[in-house]
């Protein structure tokens, strides 16, 4: 019983024994990383940095070439001693703990660093180096950062002040003066050589490079143009933050104990907008492109998944980005981020069945459509395709393309198609589309437009359109039905000046004449007169005179009205009272192209009608809005960000999207008499003005067929 007894005793003691082991602090390993002044007189404190030091001063010693010296104060991280007198020239050394340290050489002489005010900052910035021994009657003292020269700004016998050098780098702080060089402490360099990304919202990840930076996050204070951001990772030479809410664009700037450096600005973009994606499914391996706007060019700053799953890019551009597809995403939503800004697609199918282009893209009942993808079946009543759910029929099949024909009463919406229970959609809606005539034509007498002027058009909010006869110095209406009369002008195409009603009015148009309409379906006519007003009932007035040559115009937003004046001398203004004001255009304009207005900004043809050119009325800054083209007659906004372009010569219609700038040609039609049709086989003569109404339907004077024409987009 005794043996068990003293058995447990000895296996408590030893128990107990790694017990307080385990629970003894671990010493930290002793070193140091800088000391200063490296010289100066007997008594003269230095200051050693480092760590291990503990805090006992009668655990820590010091000599100065082999004499002993006072240890002042003892520090985990600093230890100071005073120069002992009648000491020489020599080794530093410390002992802590029994621990010899060889800090370094130091000077016995006059001359002596011994603190720097502040310690950190940037180029360009003062620092005050307070010591001794600074005077000379043979040349100034000389100071050095990190060995770079700094050009002193003022100086006394114990006081310099030096501007910090462009580059200068972290380094110890030297005088040299007669000869002699004195080091001090180190100064910190603080700088910003770059963010990255430079673009980007509330929520971005930025990550800042330089140097300077504390490797404490807290000891970083960061903002963007004024606005504080959080700091989520820290490193002597780069910071991570996160773009504030409420960000603004303007520069970043890092604060270090109290100095700042300025940096890059970062430009808060709008959120990225995904307004296509192809194909909306399909098996591994499939080429995935997806469009829209504020995309990064640079393809790490975009992040693509499917149900969560990363999806590797292949390029990128500002409104571009290719992929392809892994396999096994499993279905769900596509999210990209750029730059930590969201921006939600659709659902892709992760399944054998895909669509991944339709030609044409639009069409009218009777459009051969070709539909290539893959998973089709090579057994036409496998497939099943529907027009926004109208039943097309399949004229060819292989497992790879079908040709279908476009079904009589579909309406623009998705195209399906269905293979053996699985269903995949198209990228993108197929719109009910193409050009029908609605007055006139070839050798038709209801209008006379002449081929080679462009002449102007509207249509009202009841679906009348409204076309001046410029050589007939008259207007006619054509009824949503397309009954054509006289609106206003005589009925024997006499010129005057005359108001009244209907036909009892007179105009007399120049070359290019204008007509716009307000909200309340009022027609603004310029002719030589002036700008004449027409209400929904007929009657003409006089609403603005004294304009010289009045040609093209047009409305902006708020409802004034711009009028284009001859010899490309700008524009006039005109409130709601018929007050105008002169509108210089430092840019050269088409006066035969009809002009957009969006906020302060025109948008119009240059003078040789290949460009659309902008010009900002406040700022007078001209810029460049997409091409090319060839003899642009009008242009006009959907109200949704896109301009709307008719190329005359090119027998086209473009779409300019205004934020990307992003040129795309709607239809290009065949020269030749007013054949109606799908966009793909209608033909046109050569085109003049172009309106747009409330339902994105395009109204465009075929000047040489003799007709209105109207091109349904959707």
């Amino acid at each position: 019983m005794k043996k068990h007894l003293y058995g447990l005793s000895i296996i408590l003691l030893l128990f107990a024994a790694c017990k307080k082991d385990a629970t003894r602090p671990v010493n930290e390993p002793v070193s140091f990383t800088e000391y200063y002044p490296n010289s100066g007189a007997q008594g003269t404190l230095v200051t050693v940095l480092g760590a291990g030091f503990g805090n006992k001063i009668d655990a820590v010693s010091a000599t100065f070439s082999g004499k002993n010296a006072q240890v002042v104060s003892v520090t985990p991280e600093a230890i100071i001693v005073q120069a002992p007198i009648g000491g020489q020239s020599g080794d530093l050394t410390i002992q802590v703990n029994g621990e010899t340290l060889a800090i370094g050489k130091y000077t016995y002489q006059e001359l002596s660093v011994q603190k720097i005010s502040p310690a950190n900052g940037g180029e360009g910035m003062l620092i005050r180096i307070s010591g001794a021994g600074f005077s000379s009657l043979s040349g100034p003292a000389k100071v050095f950062i990190n060995n770079k020269e700094a050009t002193v700004v003022s100086a006394r016998d114990t006081l310099l002040v030096a501007e910090v050098p462009i580059g200068a780098g972290s380094g110890p702080v030297k005088v040299v003066v007669n000869g002699k060089e004195s080091a001090g402490q180190t100064f910190k360099f603080q700088s910003i050589t770059g963010i990255k990304p430079l673009t980007g919202g509330k929520g971005t990840r930025v990550q800042i490079m330089g140097s300077g930076f504390e490797t404490l996050a807290a000891g970083n204070y960061v903002d963007f143009n004024g606005k504080a951001a959080l700091v989520v990772q820290a490193a002597d030479d780069h910071l991570v933050v996160i773009a504030p809410d409420g960000v603004t664009t303007g520069p970043v700037s890092v604060t270090v104990s109290k100095q700042k450096v300025v940096g890059p600005a970062f430009t808060v973009v709008p959120l990225p907008v995904i307004l296509n994606v192809t194909p909306l499914s399909g098996p591994a391996g499939t080429s995935m492109t997806i469009s829209g706007t504020t995309f990064s060019a640079i393809v790490e700053e975009n992040n693509v998944s499917i149900n969560g799953i990363n999806v590797p890019i292949l390029t990128a551009t500002a409104s571009k980005i290719t992929l392809r597809i892994p396999g096994n995403t499993g279905s769900g939503k596509i999210l990209l981020r750029v730059n930590e800004q969201l921006a939600q697609g659709p659902d892709f199918k992760d399944q054998g069945l895909g669509i991944s282009r339709v030609s044409p893209e639009s069409g009218l009942p009777g459009t051969r459509v070709t539909i290539t993808g893959t998973g089709f079946s090579t057994s036409t009543g496998q497939n099943l395709v529907t027009f926004n759910g109208t039943t097309a029929t399949i004229v060819s099949v292989t497992t790879t393309s079908l040709v279908v024909i476009v079904p009589e009463g579909f309406s623009s919406g998705p195209l399906k198609i269905v293979v053996n229970g699985f269903s995949a959609l198209a990228p993108a809606d197929f719109n009910r589309s193409g050009v029908s005539t609605i007055a006139g034509g070839v050798g038709n007498t209801d209008l006379n437009l002449i081929g080679y002027k462009t002449s102007s058009l509207v249509v009202d909010s009841k679906g009348n359109v409204f076309v001046l006869e410029t050589e007939q110095h008259r207007i006619k209406k054509i009824a949503a039905d397309g009954k054509v009369t006289l609106f206003a002008g005589s009925p024997s195409g006499a010129r005057g000046d005359s108001d009244g009603q209907g036909t009892a009015a007179e105009f007399s148009f120049a070359y290019n004449p204008g007509m716009s309409i307000d909200d309340n379906d009022n027609l603004f006519v310029s002719d030589y007169k002036g700008v004449r007003k027409i209400t929904p009932q007929g009657l003409v007035s006089t609403f603005a005179t004294g304009l010289g040559t009045a040609l093209k115009s047009a409305f902006d937003e708020n409802g004034i009205l711009y009028v284009q004046r001859g010899s490309f001398d700008g524009m006039w203004k005109i409130d709601k009272a018929g007050v105008k004001t002169s509108v210089p255009n430092r840019s050269s304009y088409a006066e035969e192209a009809r002009p957009a207005f969006i906020g302060n900004t025109s948008y119009t043809s240059n003078y040789d009608q290949n460009y659309v050119v902008t010009y900002n009325y406040i700022s007078g800054v001209s810029g460049f809005a997409g091409g090319s083209f060839s003899g642009i007659t009008a242009v006009v906004s959907d109200g949704a960000g896109n301009l709307y372009v008719a190329d005359k010569y090119n027998y086209s219609i473009s779409k300019i999207n205004i934020l990307t700038k992003e040129v795309t040609t709607i239809a290009t039609f065949t020269n030749g008499s007013n054949v109606d049709g799908p966009l793909t086989e209608a033909k046109f003569g050569l085109m003049g003005d172009m309106v747009i109404d409330k339902q994105g339907n395009l109204y465009v004077i075929d000047a040489g067929n003799n007709a209105v024409r109207k091109i349904t987009l959707k």
